[in-house]
């Protein structure tokens, strides 16, 4: 059953203020091995949040009468298999070469020509500040943040409910309504090819749900997720959020509309001391889901495009150059720069621009206790860059099976295959990390995935 202990507790000690009140403590606990093959490499391991991200929270209501109500919600992730809260279980590789500190990163290579004894300490730079790049957006823990997956209070009214703080963006709620494993498994619809902002920080949304239709409106004031909360360098309303979607639900099916944009402003604006603001990513999706009887078929097509990413191939290699490629000066700028996995061209994994369309085709059989899943998606990155010279694509397919020992808990085991073309390198991600890369550009990669899921 979920807990209600601290709502009983509180009741007892102020029982005229809780009277009305009711707070639930809840979470997931998931854990299972999965074997990654990302190319010339493989990992087995123990992983936390394959199926769903482990986490615990808090959630609250408060009838205040006339139809009104208070409401809060406070969610915190951890990784079951450490304790940490950390969760950058992602796996992204930059090839060593020889006994050197450097990597070489698929793809890295310089923007203008340097002096002949420059040339390789900088492209060395470079691909090092690129797999740190890499490294720093895999988290998917807001820096420094307790309850980092949601957090926002809230009052339900006759009209609607308006709600403040961290909570998911109206474009990543289409993405895992109309998928049908949401955001489960290394099968889920969500991979480098179709990241959006999955949640924005300082947001304040307008909901209201009526006869099966949903209108979300969100306004975010800044410091979404990324590597600090807030950017360092004005305007202050430089990295501002906005959205919106609109559904549709019936018993038997289902259709919605998600939009996302973020503005930004750009490392090399910022370093000319004229820190212009840009749209950033604009993401538009449209989903659609009908039921069969025990069988239910989704839908889904995603158009993600950035065209001023924070950091450019260019401004990395001129970063390395101004600073003599002094690491600590460099991770002094990087670190006042609120980055995010949209702002890098994920299918190649490298800086850059985004210009992509990825589609989603899923099924679900249940029988009694079993569930089974097949899922195929495809994702083409067409963007271009000194780095990007060819288009990236993927297809992304497998099956998935879940075995229910009741409403808590369920057993399930997964088959997930990466097919990556030109200058793609995905590997595999789940809902408790984002996506990695594999050792080179078109490698393929595989995860196999048994674990067990608890829910209180």
């Amino acid at each position: 059953m979920r807990k209600s202990l601290l709502a009983v507790a509180l009741a007892f000690a102020f029982p005229t203020a809780f009277a009305q009140s009711n707070v639930t403590l809840y979470g997931i606990v998931d854990v299972g091995v999965e074997f990654l093959d990302i190319g010339d490499e493989s990992a087995t391991r123990l992983a936390s949040g394959m199926s769903q991200g482990s986490r615990w929270g808090l959630r609250g209501t408060e009838v205040l009468g006339g139809g009104y109500s208070a409401v809060f919600t406070l969610e915190s992730r951890f990784s079951i298999d450490t304790g940490s809260v950390t969760n950058n279980d992602s796996i992204y590789w930059c090839r060593p070469v020889g006994s050197t500190a450097n990597a070489v990163c698929p793809g890295v290579k310089l923007v203008t020509p340097l002096p002949p004894t420059l040339a390789p300490a900088v492209v060395g730079g470079m691909s090092a500040v690129n797999n740190a790049l890499l490294q720093a957006i895999t988290t998917v823990n807001s820096a420094g943040a307790l309850f980092d997956r949601q957090a926002y209070l809230g009052v339900v009214t006759p009209y609607g409910a308006i709600v403040g703080g961290r909570q998911y963006t109206p474009a990543y709620e289409i993405i895992n309504k109309y998928s049908v494993l949401g955001d489960q498994t290394a099968l889920q619809f969500g991979q480098g090819y179709n990241t959006p902002q999955i949640r924005a920080n300082n947001a304040l949304q307008y909901r209201a749900e009526l006869k099966g239709f949903t209108l979300s409106l969100m306004y975010g004031f800044g410091g979404s997720e990324g590597l600090r909360s807030e950017r360092a360098t004005p305007p202050t309303d430089g990295d501002d959020f906005m959205g919106g979607n609109v559904q549709y639900n019936t018993a038997n099916w289902g259709v919605g509309l998600g939009y996302n944009r973020t503005n930004v402003v750009p490392y090399a604006t910022q370093a000319a001391g004229t820190p212009t603001q840009k749209t950033g990513l604009e993401q538009l999706n449209i989903g659609g889901w009908m039921g069969f009887g025990n069988i239910k078929v989704y839908a889904q097509w995603n158009h993600r495009e950035n065209e001023n990413p924070i950091l450019t191939p260019a401004d990395i290699q001129n970063l390395i150059v101004s600073t003599g490629g002094n690491l600590a000066a460099i991770q002094g700028i990087l670190g006042s720069l609120n980055l995010h996995p949209h702002d890098m061209d994920l299918m190649r994994g490298l800086a850059g621009p985004t210009d992509s369309d990825a589609y989603h085709l899923g099924a679900s059989w249940t029988i009694g206790n079993h569930v089974l899943y097949g899922v195929y998606n495809y994702g083409k990155d067409s963007a271009r860059s000194a780095w990007a010279t060819q288009d990236a694509s993927a297809s992304h397919f497998g099956a998935a099976y879940f075995y229910n020992f009741s409403r808590r808990t369920a057993l399930y085991a997964v088959a997930a295959f990466m097919k990556n073309s030109d200058q793609s390198r995905m590997s595999l991600s789940s809902a408790g990390y984002t996506t990695g890369w594999t050792t080179g550009f078109g490698e393929d990669a595989t995860a196999l995935q048994l674990g067990l899921r608890h829910s209180f």
